[in-house]
């Protein structure tokens, strides 16, 4: 039938009829290679920068999924024979679960900075249906964190006045090195000491001051105060995640990606500095590494992700920042996606001398009884915790083997399974999957007159470790599909479609030509 009107038509008009179908080829190819993804990187761009009104801020205030928080804790099965010079022997108790909701309370934002300022309050509640057969009553043996740091931060003369009145500072139950304790207690109300009370005489009250002056700046110390803010402290309460919904974790200063996208979520400050207070020493060579505020919530990425980037994550729960970068492909629930994750050297001097580097505090004495900066694998936490808390990751994965040979019981160390990572949609900069994995410790060793521990082999003792994660619900991948995916495919199958008719009008138009002038 084409063929048939060929005739109706001169060859000049043929010669302008393909030459424009081949001009509208040529802007459809410009168009689809070219165009189209600068309009769809534009979309992008204009859905996900913070700006007020949008549905990206709302999900920015207020985390549209809880955060799955997982609590392993190692149960300690020889409490006495360790006291007799035993190597501990542990069993992991979990996961006992929590969901953890976070809202952002927007202080201000600043158009020439490009900047929103914030805090966040964070509200924890036990999941039983997560936890399974798990429950907050049970009970499990561990080290006793509150009265261990207050034997490694008074000095060996205090520590005399301090056993005198130990029985009058803690409860009977909790008196122990290793104390027996339920998981509800341990994890959120905290156990309690230093008691105010008329029984304790002059010199006992002279200690619960002395402690109560110790103790203030640890993050797991809750300080209970009446409400009439009249008799001073009334108690103490040790717990290791009520501290979270106690005080916002500090004042966040984050680019909100308008002017530049390719930072957004960018921290700038932090409590209005933009270095932290925990790192580094005089002799430390390399202080900007560790001391400069840096990197993401974890919650916020700019889109384009490239595998050559890395990414940096600042965590107030450990205050520092941790680096990540690209590890392989991977998809979660269909989506393609960039898997980022730490590397064996995270938890390792960065500095050819352990000495000289920011992250070697030496505040923490360790398993010889002097100030160290620990083994490959293990960080002193004293400045963030203010006790002698030891960081690694969980089962001591990429720590110096020393570490998990002192214990038995420990198991094996798996990057799958104990291992910091993020799974990110690179076109949009979506977090679809990620989770956070440290390890508490503390140091077991003889302390000078603390009869008790005279025996003990010293060691790093592990107490419990946490997964704080997200996944992205069903109904969020459904939306990212339908307002991306499914756009970018129908707009993409539009354009080859476009592609396909002009280049066929085109060749049949220059096959009227040809047949035109040789009939």
């Amino acid at each position: 039938m084409m063929l048939a009107c060929s005739k109706f038509f001169s060859v000049k008009v043929l010669i302008v009829i393909t030459s424009i179908l081949t001009l509208v080829f040529l802007a459809v190819l410009v168009l689809a290679f070219y165009g189209v993804p600068v309009i769809i990187d534009g979309s992008i761009q204009n859905s996900v920068h913070l700006e007020h009104g949008t549905i990206q801020w709302d999900r920015f205030v207020d985390l549209p999924v809880d955060i799955m928080m997982k609590v392993f804790l190692y149960h300690v099965s020889n409490p006495v024979a360790v006291l007799n010079g035993s190597k501990p022997m542990i069993e992991e108790r979990g996961p006992y679960c929590y969901r953890q909701k976070i809202h952002k309370n927007i202080l201000s934002t600043n158009s020439s900075e490009d900047t929103v300022t914030f805090e966040q309050n964070f509200q924890i509640a036990f999941d039983q249906e997560a936890s399974g057969d798990l429950t907050e009553a049970d009970k499990v043996v561990i080290v006793n964190p509150a009265i261990m740091t207050l034997y490694r931060i008074t000095s060996p003369l205090e520590r005399l006045v301090v056993l005198g009145c130990l029985d009058k500072i803690f409860p009977s139950e909790y008196l122990g090195l290793f104390i027996e304790v339920d998981i509800k207690t341990i994890m959120l109300d905290g156990f309690p000491f230093a008691q105010q009370s008329e029984d304790l005489g002059p010199a006992c009250n002279i200690v619960r001051n002395r402690v109560l002056d110790k103790t203030l700046p640890m993050k797991n110390v809750q300080r209970v105060i009446p409400d009439d803010d009249d008799d001073g402290i009334l108690e103490l309460r040790f717990a290791f995640l009520q501290y979270k919904m106690r005080n916002p974790d500090g004042i966040y200063t984050v680019n909100r990606g308008i002017n530049d996208i390719t930072k957004l979520g960018q921290i700038i400050r932090w409590n209005n500095e933009s270095e932290l207070p925990y790192w580094g020493r005089i002799q430390s060579i390399n202080n900007d590494t560790c001391k400069k505020v840096r990197g993401s919530d974890s919650t916020l990425y700019p889109p384009q992700v490239e595998k050559t980037r890395s990414f940096d994550i600042y965590s107030t729960d450990i205050c520092r920042v941790v680096e990540i970068s690209f590890q392989k492909t991977d998809s979660y629930k269909g989506i393609d996606a960039y898997r980022f994750g730490i590397t064996k050297d995270t938890f390792r001097s960065a500095t050819p001398n352990p000495q000289n580097d920011c992250y070697c505090i030496q505040q923490t004495a360790g398993v010889h009884g002097e100030p160290s900066c620990f083994l490959d694998g293990v960080l002193d936490m004293f400045p963030c915790f203010g006790a002698p808390i030891v960081l690694s990751f969980p089962h001591f994965l990429y720590a110096d083997e020393s570490y998990s040979d002192a214990i038995e019981g420990i198991g094996p160390s798996h990057p799958e399974i104990h291992e910091l990572f993020l799974l990110i949609e690179p076109n949009t900069g979506t977090p679809l999957q990620g989770m956070k994995r440290i390890q508490l410790n503390t140091v077991l060793m003889p302390i000078k007159n603390i009869p008790v521990t005279s025996n003990i082999i010293p060691l790093v003792m592990p107490i419990l470790w946490l997964e704080e994660g997200v996944s992205l619900p069903q109904n969020l991948i459904d939306e990212l599909n339908s307002h991306y995916f499914h756009t970018v495919k129908l707009v993409r199958g539009i354009i080859y479609g476009l592609i396909a008719v002009t280049a066929a009008s085109a060749l049949i138009s220059s096959g009227f030509i040809i047949r035109k002038k040789y009939c």
